[in-house]
C-alpha cells in the first residue's frame, strides 16, 4: 500500500517555502511580496509615461520641461520668414543691433546663418520649442561652436531669442523617463529656446514692399484677346510674299499665332526642339586628387576651393595621369630654390590661385615626372637585384660540395704518388 499523506497541518500564515518533489512553491507571505514588487514597478512606469505625456516629449531625444508660466511671458514671432527679416533689419539699420555685433564680435552673415538654423527647429506657430544641441545648430549652420555662442548671446541682447531652460545633467528621474521615451541612454540635455518679435522690434522694421499684383489671366484669355487685337485685313504684299503673315512684326510680342498651330503635338515637338544646357561633366578623379594633394602640400592653398586649382592645373597643360600632387608640389619648389625665390607668406597673397596659375606657366611639363622617374629606379633597382640574385644562385650551384671536394682530393693524391714512383724509377 502506498505511504499516507503526512497529516501534519500547514498554517496559512507560514511566511517559510515547501519543497514538494523538488519544486520551490512560494508560500503566501512571499507571493504577496511579490506582487507588491511588481504592482510598484507598473506603478513607476506608468508615472513615467504620464510625465513624458505631460512635458510634452516628442522627437528622439528627452527635452527639458519648461518652468510653468515661463514661456507666457514671451512674445510669439510673427513667422520664419518675417522673423528672420525683422533681425536683419535690426542688425544693420539700428544702433542697438550693430552694437550688439560688435560687443560679441560676429558678423552679419554668421549671425543670420545661425539664426536660420534654429529657426528651422522653431515651431512655426510661436517660435518655440528649439531643443537642438549647439552641436546640431553648428552643423547645419555650418560653423563652430564659438559661433553659435557668440550669436546666442546677440539674440538674447535683441530680446529676440530668450533660453526658456539652460542646458544640463539630466536627474535620475529624468535619466529613467528619457530611456523610457526614445530606448536609449541620454545624460545631457540641450538648452530649450524661444525665438521672439519683440514689440520695440516689431515696430521699428518697415513692411515688406507690396509686389503688384500679377494679372489673373488664363492662356486662353491672353490668346483670345491677341485673336481681337490682330488686324483682320493684311498687307497685299506682305500677303504675297509671306501668306501666312498676319501684318505684324514676327518677334513683337502682340504677334497673333493661328489657333491651329498651337495643338499639343507641335508645342511639344518645340520643346524638344529647343536646344538645352549641356550638362557640366565632373572633373577626373586623378585631377581632384593632384589638386587636394598639392593644397594639403602648401597652406597657402588650403583655403582655395579645391575646383580652382583643378582648373589652374588643367590650364598648365600637366597630364596628371602622370604628375601627381606630391610631384607638382616638388617641382614647385625645386624651381623656386633654382631662381632664388621664396614663398610669400598667407598674408601678403591677395590671390593665391592667380599665382599658381603663372607659377605653372613658367615650368616644362612635358618631360617624366618624379614619379617616373622614381618609378624607373625602382624597376632598374629591381633587375640589378634579380641579376645579383642570379649569380649568388649560380655560383652555389656550381660550388662542389664536400664529397666532391674529397674525390677530386683523393685523385690528386693518386696522381701525385704515381708521378713520385716514377721519378724513383727513373733514378
Amino acid at each position: 500500500m502506498p505511504e499516507s499523506a503526512s497529516t501534519q497541518p500547514v498554517s496559512p500564515t507560514d511566511t517559510r517555502s515547501s519543497t514538494h518533489g523538488g519544486t520551490h512553491i512560494p508560500q503566501s507571505a512571499e507571493a504577496d511580496t511579490w506582487e507588491a514588487s511588481v504592482h510598484a514597478a507598473t506603478q513607476a512606469i506608468n508615472n513615467l509615461h504620464e510625465y513624458n505625456r505631460d512635458t510634452g516629449q516628442r522627437g528622439r531625444s528627452f527635452t527639458l520641461p519648461t518652468t510653468p508660466g515661463r514661456e507666457a511671458t514671451i512674445p510669439v514671432w510673427s513667422g520664419r520668414t518675417e522673423w528672420l527679416r525683422q533681425l536683419r533689419h535690426h542688425i544693420t539699420h539700428t544702433t542697438t543691433g550693430q552694437a550688439a555685433l560688435t560687443a560679441h564680435s560676429i558678423s552679419i552673415e554668421r549671425l543670420m546663418t545661425v539664426a536660420t538654423a534654429h529657426a528651422r527647429f522653431a515651431d512655426s506657430s510661436t517660435g518655440r520649442g528649439v531643443t537642438a544641441s549647439r552641436q546640431l545648430i553648428a552643423h547645419h549652420a555650418g560653423v563652430s561652436l564659438s559661433v553659435v555662442n557668440r550669436a546666442r548671446r546677440v539674440l538674447k541682447t535683441l530680446a529676440m531669442g530668450v533660453e526658456v531652460e539652460r542646458g544640463r545633467t539630466l536627474r535620475t528621474s529624468e535619466y529613467l523617463a528619457a530611456e523610457l521615451h526614445h530606448g536609449g541612454q541620454q545624460h545631457q540635455a540641450a538648452s530649450v529656446w524661444a525665438l521672439s518679435s519683440p514689440k520695440h522690434v516689431v515696430d521699428a522694421t518697415p513692411s515688406p514692399p507690396q509686389r503688384p499684383p500679377r494679372p489673373r489671366r488664363t492662356r486662353a484669355a491672353r490668346r483670345l484677346g491677341l485673336h481681337r487685337t490682330r488686324p483682320q485685313h493684311p498687307t497685299t504684299a506682305a500677303s504675297t510674299t509671306h501668306p501666312q503673315a498676319t501684318g505684324a512684326d514676327t518677334l513683337s510680342p502682340g504677334t497673333y499665332v493661328p489657333s491651329h498651330n498651337l495643338s499639343l503635338r507641335s508645342t511639344h515637338q518645340r520643346a524638344h526642339a529647343r536646344p538645352t544646357t549641356s550638362i557640366p561633366q565632373p572633373r577626373p578623379l586623378h585631377l581632384q586628387r593632384a589638386a587636394a594633394t598639392l593644397a594639403s602640400r602648401s597652406p597657402v592653398l588650403a583655403r582655395e576651393h579645391i575646383g580652382h586649382l583643378c582648373d589652374a592645373i588643367k590650364a598648365a597643360g600637366i597630364d596628371t595621369t602622370r604628375w601627381t600632387g606630391h610631384d607638382i608640389a616638388h617641382t614647385l619648389d625645386r624651381d623656386t630654390r633654382e631662381r632664388g625665390w621664396t614663398w610669400p607668406t598667407a598674408d601678403r597673397i591677395s590671390s593665391p590661385v592667380a599665382l599658381l596659375r603663372w607659377r605653372l606657366t613658367h615650368i616644362d611639363w612635358t618631360g617624366p615626372s618624379p614619379s617616373q622617374h622614381r618609378t624607373a629606379a625602382d624597376a632598374r633597382r629591381r633587375r640589378e637585384q634579380h641579376t645579383r640574385r642570379t649569380a649568388i644562385h649560380h655560383r652555389n650551384a656550381m660550388q662542389a660540395t664536400p664529397e666532391q671536394r674529397e674525390v677530386a682530393l683523393e685523385r690528386i693524391r693518386r696522381t701525385l704518388r704515381h708521378t713520385t714512383h716514377r721519378r724513383v724509377d727513373l733514378r
